[in-house]
């Protein structure tokens, strides 16, 4: 939790975080958030390898970064979490989103590929003691079923 909460705050600052919030009877069951990747963005770094040329070329407006989405334990597997996804994306302006997924973590993962992610690379993060992630892509706008 305190590294958790030291990376947070510096996602935090990111400029343009947006952030999405499910309540149920008055209190908040999960979160969602994520940024725009600007040209300094330090997210790419630890790609093991490029797909394409251009991959990592960022200005503000080509991606955006799902940082995390969190549902409480209780309410996981209700469709939380999707409607969390699809909340935070349905009007974000960028061409596509990334997001950093545990290859052991089954569960997100699956998920994940059911809304349409698809991996294209491998990544380790620059912070202390990161694990290896698989770097999934989504082309947007998304498509939310009514």
């Amino acid at each position: 939790p305190e590294a958790f909460m030291t990376r947070f705050g510096s996602y935090a600052r990111n400029p343009g975080i947006d952030l999405v919030v499910a309540f149920e009877d008055g209190e908040p069951i999960g979160q969602a958030w994520g940024w725009p990747l600007v040209a300094d963005s330090r997210w790419w770094e630890g790609l093991a390898s490029e797909p394409e040329p251009g991959f990592t070329a960022e200005d503000g407006t080509r991606t955006f970064a799902l940082s995390e989405i969190m549902v409480i334990r209780e309410r996981t597997g209700h469709g939380v979490a999707h409607a969390l996804h699809d909340e935070l994306l349905r009007s974000r302006p960028e061409q596509r989103a990334t997001l950093l997924v545990r290859p052991s973590n089954t569960v997100a993962y699956t998920g994940y590929t059911r809304w349409g992610w698809r991996k294209v690379s491998q990544l380790r993060p620059h912070w202390p003691d990161a694990p290896l992630f698989d770097v999934l892509m989504l082309s947007l706008p998304i498509r939310v079923a009514d």
